[in-house]
Order: structure tokens, then C-alpha cells, then sequence
């Protein structure tokens, strides 16, 4: 068994009206223990973290939250590392697991957040299974980024 967890590090923003202001709040995605021996070989989906946004101003009455490819640099299969050790993961914006969070490159889907509000957002991990990994601690370092 090993544990595997995203962690979220960096929050930045982009800002493309006068002087809005925003506030970020973020839960690290943790999966836990993946059981590389489960048969059938069925994947992790207990990975569940969140965004709380906060924007007051600016223009449009929402804006989009993107995430970063981690250290895999594509959306198709983020990857987790111990060491040397590679555990293959995504991101993704509902509970169903279907559409990967990213910045609506490489088959990856934005989410939006509400101006003048709290917006929640969370984000939903999914390890596949029948990974051969070797025991560690997995993690990666995901951005996310406001752009209002």
C-alpha cells in the first residue's frame, strides 16, 4: 500500500479589469492508500480537495479557474511521484470523473466561478488501477489560476 496525495501550493490570478479584489482558499486532493494488489484492478476515486474563490469587481459575472498539467506537462495522464517512482492520477470536475480539469487545452475543461459570491469548487481525483507502484508517498504540484 502506499499514500498518495495533489498538493495544492500556488495560487495565483491573473487580472484583466481594474482593481478586483480575490480571496482563495484551497484543500489539498488526498487519496489516501492505493492498493496496487485489488483485483479486479479498480481505481482509486476517493481523491475529493477544493477551491473557495472569492472575487469582488471587475467585469463579467463569472471567470474561469484552470489547473495546471502538474509535472506531467499534458492533461491526458497527470502524474504523482516518490522519487523516482511515477503513479499515474488525474483531475476532474464533477464526481463522475469524466472530464478532466485543465485550461481547455489537450481534451481539458475549465470551471467557472460566480463574481460577488463564495464559489466552492471541488476537485475530484481519480487513480486507475492496475499500477505496478512501488511503495511511497506520491504527490504533485498543481496551480490553479484565476483569471478575472
Amino acid at each position: 500500500m502506499l499514500g498518495a496525495a495533489v498538493a495544492w501550493l500556488v495560487v495565483t490570478s491573473q487580472s484583466s479589469q481594474a482593481a478586483p479584489k480575490c480571496t482563495i482558499a484551497a484543500t489539498a486532493v488526498t487519496f489516501g492508500r492505493y492498493d496496487v494488489f485489488s483485483l479486479p484492478a479498480t481505481p482509486n476515486d476517493s481523491g475529493v480537495g477544493s477551491l473557495e474563490i472569492r472575487c469582488i469587481g471587475g467585469g463579467d459575472t463569472t471567470f474561469p479557474v484552470t489547473l495546471s498539467t502538474g509535472r506531467s506537462n499534458n492533461y491526458a495522464s497527470r502524474v504523482m511521484s516518490s522519487g523516482a517512482n511515477l503513479l499515474t492520477y488525474n483531475l476532474y470536475t464533477s464526481a463522475a470523473r469524466t472530464v478532466v480539469w485543465g485550461d481547455g487545452t489537450g481534451g481539458s475543461s475549465a470551471v467557472a466561478a460566480a463574481r460577488n459570491s463564495t464559489t466552492r469548487l471541488n476537485v475530484f481525483g481519480r487513480i486507475p488501477g492496475g499500477q505496478d507502484a512501488a511503495v511511497g508517498n506520491y504527490s504533485d504540484f498543481i496551480t490553479a489560476t484565476v483569471i478575472f
